[in-house]
């Protein structure tokens, strides 16, 4: 059953960010190609999607996403479909979640499939809408904080150092 995402209200709420694993990500099966975006029918999330964490993207005071992902499979158990449900700042609402991606299951796990998913939809926006690099996790679920920047580090490159770390 997916939960209702919660948006962070102080720094003590987020998820540790500085964590260090093995970097990159798992490749894709031979043959995978997931369709993005474009042509999917939209459809009502499951209840069984699985959250996956949540992103937020802070351009300005007036100008910001929060964007919360689940995972979930079809009806029929073939096939992986990413959601993204956005968060209506102005209202303080949460919006209807759209789906974003779907791939054939292919022997793929759900943390596997969720990276891999997500690192085709990033870079889908990033040539469609510029969209730039999550400037913080704000929650953590399915992947892991260090799994999501892995996930960024594939679609922008390596973060850059941070001036306390030089």
């Amino acid at each position: 059953m997916s939960r209702k995402p919660r948006v962070p209200m102080s720094p003590d709420e987020l998820p540790k960010q500085r964590l260090y694993l093995v970097r990159g990500l798992p490749h894709p099966p031979p043959g995978w190609a997931p369709v993005i975006g474009v042509g999917l029918a939209q459809q009502a999330m499951p209840r069984d999607a699985r959250y996956v964490g949540q992103l937020e993207w802070s351009w300005s005071p007036m100008h910001s996403r929060i964007s919360a992902y689940f995972l979930s499979m079809d009806r029929s158990h073939r096939r992986w479909l990413l959601w993204m449900k956005p968060y209506d700042s102005n209202w303080c609402l949460w919006d209807k979640p759209t789906l974003m991606a779907m791939s054939t299951r292919s022997g793929l796990t759900a943390k596997v499939a969720a990276q891999l998913l997500l690192c085709k939809v990033w870079q889908d926006e990033v040539v469609n809408e510029e969209l730039d690099r999550f400037h913080w996790i704000g929650e953590t679920a399915l992947l892991s904080a260090g799994e999501l920047s892995n996930v960024a580090d594939a679609v922008w490159g390596d973060e850059p150092a941070a001036e306390d770390d030089l």
